[in-house]
């Protein structure tokens, strides 16, 4: 039987069919003593790169520390999922504190691409590798969660200018509430951008008009940094799938 549909996230393993694959520590802890899969159960495993395997517990290995659990078990069969579409990268100002594990965790979720900190002039956290790091082990987290075969990119922190620079083919979106609402465009691989609480400049406004950005307004009112990416990130897949009859 499927272990009441537990999942687990192998970033690591080869997920071919016949390949054994193993689950050390806390994971295989959680599978053996807390959802109890044993010998002969069925788990689904999620790679974060589109694969997405159905494997059989052959040997379970509960210890008194959990760091020392192990799990084995052997792929039966694979299936490899195709991309969402379109691809959403959100660059979103890093919110402070554990706020940004909240939004990685959310953008997810709702089926955003990547996300990577934006720096503008009114920014005023920059994320250290630490975090990044950190965040990262969200991402792989929430993807088990959600079932979501292709794992939240995380992305290095970059500048406006940068953004908008390497953006050729790439519809840019920038939230502002001096934008219109958000229609759909049928584009392939969608950039959007949230400022920081402070909120755009002017001269920032100015000089992503002028690199073709789309000014989109997402709410009728301001709303925190987390709160506006995972809102207009919601709006903007929501709606090109929507125009385009599905993923």
């Amino acid at each position: 039987m499927l272990c009441a549909m537990h999942r687990l996230f192998t970033p690591d393993a080869e997920l071919a069919r016949g390949e054994r694959v193993e689950v050390l520590g806390e994971e295989a802890h959680h599978a053996a003593r807390v959802k109890r899969c044993a010998e002969g159960d069925l788990l689904e495993l999620l790679d974060g790169r589109g694969r997405i395997a159905i494997a059989t517990v052959v040997a379970t290995e509960p210890r008194s520390r959990p760091k020392d659990a192990r799990l084995v078990l052997e792929v039966d069969s694979v299936r490899i999922a195709e991309p969402d579409r379109p691809r959403l990268e959100v660059y979103a100002a890093t919110p402070k504190a554990q706020r940004s594990s909240g939004m990685v965790d959310q953008l997810s979720q709702v089926g955003a691409a990547m996300w990577a900190p934006l720096r503008a002039t009114r920014t005023v956290v920059d994320p250290r590798p630490t975090k990044l790091d950190r965040l990262e082990r969200v991402a792989g987290e929430a993807a088990k969660q959600c079932a979501r075969p292709y794992l939240l990119e995380i992305g290095r922190a970059a500048a406006l200018d940068r953004v908008l620079a390497g953006a050729d083919g790439t519809l840019v979106v920038l939230a502002d509430a001096s934008g219109v609402a958000y229609e759909p465009s049928g584009a392939q691989t969608i950039r959007l951008l949230i400022g920081p609480e402070g909120g755009w400049t002017d001269d920032e406004l100015a000089r992503a008009r002028d690199g073709g950005a789309r000014i989109a307004s997402f709410g009728a009112y301001a709303m925190r940094i987390e709160t506006a990416a995972v809102a207009a990130a919601a709006v903007i897949l929501e709606r090109e799938r929507g125009a385009s009859g599905g993923k």
